[in-house]
């Protein structure tokens, strides 16, 4: 990236993704990831609603996620 970041992890206790300019949201807004990762490489989510499971979406379900997320930065960073 021009700016010299490779890698934006988005969290939020309400669904906004205003920011977000690339076409990866389904027909209800939410962003159209697996397990976290987008198909823009070095995009990831983190407590979107039924991410992985029920509890992705609180703070109780985030360790289990956000340990996968972070394997595959660091699996895939170049």
């Amino acid at each position: 990236m021009k700016e010299g970041i490779s890698t934006v992890i988005w969290t939020s206790y309400r669904p906004d993704y205003g920011w977000v300019k690339f076409p990866i949201f389904d027909d209800m807004g939410f962003p159209i990831q697996t397990d976290g990762a987008t198909e823009i490489p070095g995009l990831y989510f983190m407590g979107v609603h039924w991410m992985r499971k029920g509890k992705s979406a609180i703070l109780y379900g985030v360790e289990e996620d956000a340990e996968i997320v972070a394997r595959h930065i660091v699996e895939n960073r170049g």
